[in-house]
């Protein structure tokens, strides 16, 4: 007993029917907005990248933080593996871009009913159960093998936190605080705007720290469809068993993560100590 030939026979049928719309789509992301953004970033010298790391860690924990960012920053120019690393940079950066489109209204609107919050969190535990490598067969079904088959199996992937965190930032407001706002006066999409929003920031920026994470760790899965970033040189080296050269390249992506985590755990610190919550 198989269900292998329905689900392709059903596969096929929505491919036929898609195939003219995904055609189109990766089309038009690759030479409109993927190209140009990769190749933006390649164009960037190594020291204004530097500059504006130490410059974002300067804004949220002064000189400490700046030099950490800088740090992390510069060990990326000084690997050899600058471009490979802009590449991943540019994967990352574009998936949590989009993630974080589908993911904060989704996490707002499911935060809105406790039923429908608990359906919600029910299907993100569901799909952080999936193998991550599961994620890649529709996107490489519908998009073939390129970047826009990667970049949407990370959307999918990253999106999960997000979702997560926006609702339990929100619901997590206390209601003391709304009651006292809906008493002044203030219709619900004030409420939400001026009370729910900003005190659900802090807890917001973990799930925007996270969707980072997940999107790090799904480039290099997304390796295996051919992408041309720092995913896969470490499976080269790992294939190769070239342990130095796989040492480098694991160093980068977590100096990658770890630059994104310093700078978020710095602003939602802050953030919460103006809010009076810490």
């Amino acid at each position: 007993l198989s269900l292998a030939d329905p689900l392709d026979a059903g596969a096929d049928i929505v491919i036929t029917l898609l195939d003219p719309i995904t055609d189109w789509l990766r089309a038009f992301l690759i030479t409109q907005v993927l190209v140009p953004l990769r190749d933006g970033l390649l164009w960037l010298p190594f020291t204004a990248v530097v500059a504006l790391a130490a410059a974002a860690g300067w804004a949220v924990g002064g000189r400490r933080s700046a030099l950490v960012c800088a740090g992390f920053t510069l060990f990326l120019a000084l690997s050899g593996w600058w471009d490979r690393s802009m590449i991943t940079v540019y994967m990352v950066g574009f998936a949590v871009l989009n993630a974080l489109a589908f993911g904060l209204p989704l996490g707002i609107w499911a935060a809105r009913d406790d039923s429908r919050a608990q359906r919600i969190l029910l299907a993100c535990d569901t799909a952080q159960t999936f193998p991550s490598f599961i994620y890649l067969i529709p996107v490489v079904m519908l998009f073939g093998v390129n970047d826009v088959a990667a970049i949407g199996a990370v959307v999918v992937f990253a999106t999960i936190p997000i979702v997560r965190y926006t609702i339990e930032g929100l619901r997590g407001v206390p209601p003391t605080l709304i009651e006292a706002a809906e008493m002044s006066g203030a219709s619900p999409r004030q409420v939400l705007w001026n009370v729910r929003l900003p005190m659900a920031v802090p807890v917001m920026a973990v799930g925007l720290n996270q969707t980072i994470m997940f999107g790090l760790f799904m480039v290099i899965i997304a390796a295996f469809i051919g992408t041309r970033d720092l995913g896969q040189e470490m499976q080269r080296a790992l294939s190769q068993s070239d342990v130095g050269k796989g040492l480098v390249l694991g160093l980068c992506v977590a100096f990658m993560g770890l630059l994104a985590d310093h700078l978020l755990r710095r602003w939602s610190a802050a953030r919460a100590v103006r809010l009076g919550l810490a």
